[in-house]
């Protein structure tokens, strides 16, 4: 029985490992060149909710781009550097588990005011209201 036991546990284990190595926020997850944010925010769809804007990169406009990137801006009206670190993470940490939220292409998240108070599962509730991934025309492209 212990025998039984421990091909389960590894069996487990390696379940764990796998959903870890899918939910890594690696360098290429990221939007990290000023010149990427700046074409994002000028020419990207934008779509509000209380404490983020959301920048989409438009469809038309992906180059090489297949898979989902995460850019994210809080200035300092926001808060202090700490809260300002804590909204990053905290964004980060909702785009790493919950990827299928959002398109596949670039987005840019921008922080507002009261977005240090927000904890993970405020921000995912924000996310999920914004429907980033739903395509409705009514919305307006901007």
């Amino acid at each position: 029985m212990a025998a039984g036991h421990h091909i389960l546990d590894s069996e487990l284990d390696r379940s764990r490992i796998a959903t870890r190595r899918a939910e890594r926020f690696t360098s290429r997850d990221r939007v990290k060149r000023r010149s990427e944010f700046r074409v994002i925010q000028s020419r990207g769809k934008k779509i509000h909710s209380p404490h983020y804007l959301f920048v989409i990169k438009r469809f038309e406009d992906r180059t090489e781009d297949v898979r989902g990137r995460l850019g994210v801006t809080v200035t300092k009206k926001v808060g202090n550097a700490v809260a300002r670190n804590r909204v990053k993470r905290v964004v980060r940490e909702v785009f790493r588990r919950n990827r299928v939220l959002f398109p596949a292409v670039p987005v840019v998240v921008i922080a507002k005011r009261g977005a240090p108070e927000l904890g993970y599962q405020e921000c995912l509730k924000e996310v999920q209201r914004a429907r980033l991934t739903r395509s409705d025309k009514r919305r307006g492209d901007r």
